[in-house]
């Protein structure tokens, strides 16, 4: 996406192999300087073959095949290394130095060569690289300020295409050269730091020059500009006629300070396209950055150990590279600063200062993100190309959002755009890594997480979940299985041996689905071990989730996502399975089933994330609009009208964009829910919930009460300081929170409730968010199912100016609450409920895709931080509303 900037002096060539078609993109799609070389072989029969990748990189043993000096057969170096490149590809980055050497049929045509990891960002590199580094000097290498350390940096440096000696110089490291001797002692074959070896070999040269420049943005301090504003990443002007993509400038930029952040919001996009007033960076031949005084030498501990200082022999400045090439590499500490440039010329080295012509537009930054975080790239220049493009990307720490061409307007200024014409295009299902009637999600869910120490706030992911390829009924590329029960479009065929395989060239099936007016129920339920192991508990459980999708209707889509703990015994885990098999299984003979998508997700964490569950399930829904957030784990159940209000909201919003209705929660004081109609499916448990008749007992409390936090199984609990590692991992959640089980007797009001209530009264001595909500849902509703706006009692006001009043209200106090003051984070913290919404996956604008723009954050996985993504939506000008009934 971002080497579009460079497309005029720069190519990157990516080579893979073994990457399935349908997960590789469109070269069509890609900017023109991008090229997908793909080494697999057509012959993948034999065993060991299928993929030039090894054959290419045991080229660095030429030398000692000529010479008949191997340890090991060729044929036998290429399996190992074939066999270690698949199971630990990250070893390839041990041979960065010889690219050059390995790649030379690729690299005939270029005048220079370089290597870069792929999760590096890039923006108009033709702008940074100076003409002396095109010209003069044979390897450039950029760094972030840390060029006091002499390495070539993985992240980006480049050669002068010379075959014969500059491509040449990594025949100094031995463990390359002789790669063969390494392999023929596997036991002792470790990991090499080309970082370390080779800037050694380099730096040792006499013959070579080399520049450190400073050009790179990483590893962000608190204090920096990007932490507090961002990165902004442009695409420039979109091209005068319309086709599916286009290359067009790419530019990366920041603040260049902390404190002139703001004026990134008011800058046009496209600013560097008026060569008027910003006429230096137009002028290409002008270095950005300028040089101050004169060249000055630099010591290495190397130097000072020559000179008889035996301590200089102990110096480590660089933790990932051995001790053996610490002394040419670390410069004498505290003469090299983060402004200062250094060279390497006839062996000797030089610093000088240097500083930026005009604000810094950053070529990296060190961070690491989820997919979820980074999903708004998705398909960028496609949407791009549409009648309103997006201008490009504005990424913070916490992810990515959409930059549009014109100002974004306030929550003042609601402006929900129409699509043309009568009924909303249906190529909105393309755009968003949402699943669609005929393609699963695109997009992989972290279900468990936990903190990385370096960058600080920045999460790995050890247990992610994709839905299967459309036609199979099992995934097994992540680290949990993924197995589908029953699909709408799912058909039988008989196997060889006899078995009954389910397999289907889709999910859904057209016929029952209206893409753009029917509204999918999401419903998740995670089991734990204790429920497992008590079979009435886990049959009232499937109960609920069978009433929920009943009382949904048989036409209207439903997905049910299910997680149990598969490290239980194998007797228990077989007999679980079976028996939400016989509930909902493919066999399952019942008439509201005939529309729903149920899948099991099993790995061996006793709970994951519940947020990355809603996201995983509301993903595979093959309608514009969705219900997520029901767990059925929590015992809700869905009135009788919910239904058909929902339907009714999305034909009415068929034209209007960025949607999201609230649907509300109560808990009943009565004993017996179950229902005992006689019309029931044949030998199905169901359980009833509240109608319109319950109206008048609802609002007097007198059977009903919204106050969940007494009566929900799960809560937000936070672990204490003194509760050792291992608890938290044995949740399985990662983020600080833990599953509480529900108990015989109502417990008493925890620390975390009262404080929450406390909060409450804190912040709205007039009315909570909660309370706005509720009144907002108990107007509509009364006026609803009465007729008059006054209802039963005569005390609701449903007028239009009224209700208008309390919408934005609502979404003001909604908006409030991400201030990140700490009073409201901690109200979002503790937020008993965890709100049910049914969504629009269109945004309020055109570029706006909700699954990708503001997905549930799947790091806070129990039951915290509930009202987080409700007030994101406010945020992103979404309208917020309610279902009535």
């Amino acid at each position: 996406m971002s080497a579009a900037g460079s497309a005029q002096d720069i190519d990157y060539l990516i080579f893979h192999c073994f990457i399935p078609p349908n997960l590789l993109p469109d070269q069509n799609d890609l900017p023109s300087n991008v090229k997908l070389i793909d080494l697999n072989t057509k012959d993948v029969s034999s065993k060991g073959s299928g993929c030039d990748m090894a054959k290419l990189f045991t080229r660095v043993t030429d030398d000692r095949q000529k010479n008949n000096q191997m340890k090991m057969s060729l044929s036998k170096l290429q399996s190992m290394l074939s066999k270690q490149i698949i199971h630990l590809p990250y070893i390839l980055v041990e041979y960065k130095p010889a690219f050059g050497h390995i790649f030379a049929d690729y690299l005939k045509e270029y005048s220079h060569w370089g290597y870069s990891d792929i999760d590096v960002v890039f923006g108009d590199m033709t702008r940074w690289i100076d003409h002396d580094e095109w010209t003069y000097y044979d390897i450039v290498t950029y760094g972030f300020g840390d060029q006091d350390k002499l390495y070539l940096r993985g992240q980006f440096t480049f050669h002068r295409n010379d075959p014969t000696y500059i491509n040449q110089l990594w025949r100094g490291c031995k463990y390359l050269s002789e790669m063969d001797v390494r392999y023929a002692n596997p036991s002792t074959l470790k990991f090499e730091s080309a970082e370390g070896c080779y800037s050694q070999a380099v730096i040792t040269k006499k013959d070579v020059k080399v520049k450190y420049a400073v050009k790179a943005f990483s590893d962000v301090s608190d204090d920096s500009p990007v932490i507090a504003h961002g990165m902004y990443l442009s695409l420039g002007s979109p091209p005068s006629t319309k086709f599916s993509s286009y290359n067009a400038k790419s530019l990366l930029y920041t603040a260049s300070t902390k404190q002139s952040g703001d004026s990134l919001l008011t800058t046009s996009p496209n600013w560097f396209e008026d060569h008027s007033k910003y006429s230096l960076y137009s002028k290409r031949d002008l270095p950005l950055q300028q040089y101050i005084g004169k060249k000055t030498k630099v010591d290495t501990y190397r130097t000072l150990y020559n000179e008889g200082d035996h301590k200089a022999s102990k110096v480590k400045c660089m933790y990932w590279a051995p001790k053996d090439y610490q002394m040419d590499l670390c410069t004498v500490d505290g003469t090299v600063s983060n402004t200062d440039v250094v060279t390497l010329e006839d062996g000797v080295l030089y610093k000088q200062n240097f500083v930026m012509r005009e604000n810094v537009f950053p070529e990296e930054w060190k961070r690491t993100y989820r997919t979820t975080q980074l999903l708004p790239s998705h398909n960028l220049r496609q949407i791009s190309s549409s009648s309103r493009p997006i201008s490009g990307l504005i990424v913070t720490k916490e992810g990515a959002l959409p930059m549009f061409a014109n100002s974004p307007s306030s929550w003042k200024d609601k402006k929900h755009l129409k699509w043309p014409g009568s009924t909303v295009s249906p190529d909105w299902a393309t755009f968003d890594t949402g699943a669609t009637a005929s393609q699963q999600s695109k997009n992989r869910f972290c279900l468990s997480s936990s903190p990385k120490s370096n960058p600080k706030g920045a999460m790995i992911c050890e247990i992610s979940a994709a839905w299967p390829k459309v036609g199979t009924t099992k995934s097994l590329d992540d680290s949990a299985s993924v197995n589908i029960l029953r699909s709408p479009a799912a058909k039988t065929k008989t196997s060889v041996r006899g078995k009954r395989e389910t397999t289907s060239p889709s999910w859904w099936d057209d016929r029952l689905i209206d893409a753009n007016n029917d509204v999918t129920l999401a419903l998740t339920l995670q089991l734990s071990a204790s429920q497992m192991k008590e079979n009435s508990v886990l049959e009232n459980l499937l109960a609920v989730a069978d009433s929920n999708i009943l009382v949904w209707g048989g036409r209207q889509p439903s997905v049910l996502l299910i997680y149990i703990d598969s490290s239980v015994d194998k007797t228990l885990l077989k007999t679980t399975i079976q028996l939400i098999t016989n509930t909902f299984g493919g066999e399952t003979d019942a008439a509201h089933l005939q529309n729903i998508l149920v899948a099991i997700v099993d790995s061996s964490e006793p709970a994951v994330s519940r947020k990355a569950l809603m996201n995983m399930a509301a993903n595979a829904a093959p309608t514009r609009w969705v219900v997520t957030g029901l767990e059925i784990e929590r015992g809700l159940v869905l009135s009788q009208e919910a239904s058909l209000y929902a339907m009714r909201e999305a034909k009415v919003h068929a034209e209007l964009r960025g949607h999201v209705f609230v649907i509300p929660q109560f808990a009943s004081k009565r004993d017996d829910t179950r229902i005992v109609k006689n019309d029931l499916p044949e030998g199905r448990r169901m359980f009833s919930s509240i109608g319109a008749s319950l109206l008048p007992t609802i609002k007097g409390k007198q059977s009903m009460s919204s106050n969940l936090s007494d009566y929900d199984c799960v809560k937000c609990v936070e672990l204490s300081e003194g509760v050792e590692a291992e608890t938290d991992q044995q949740e399985g959640l990662g983020s600080g929170e833990a599953l509480t089980d529900d108990t015989d007797e109502d417990p008493a009001e925890t620390d975390d409730q009262q404080n929450n209530r406390r909060l409450k009264d804190e912040l709205y001595p007039y009315k909570s968010v909660e309370e706005q909500i509720e009144d907002l849902w108990w107007d509509l509703s009364v006026s609803e199912v009465y007729g008059t706006p006054g209802g039963f009692n005569g005390q609701t006001d449903s007028s239009v100016d009224a209700i208008a009043k309390i919408h934005d209200q609502i979404e003001i106090s909604l908006i409030s609450l991400m201030d990140r003051s700490e009073t409201h984070q901690d109200y979002l913290r503790y937020y008993d409920k965890s709100p049910i919404l049914m969504v629009d996956r269109l945004g309020p604008t055109q570029e706006m895709m909700t699954f990708d723009l503001a997905p549930e954050v799947e790091e806070f996985g129990g039951r915290c931080f509930n009202l987080l993504r409700l007030a994101q939506l406010a945020t992103l000008d979404y309208r917020i509303s309610v279902i009535p009934g």
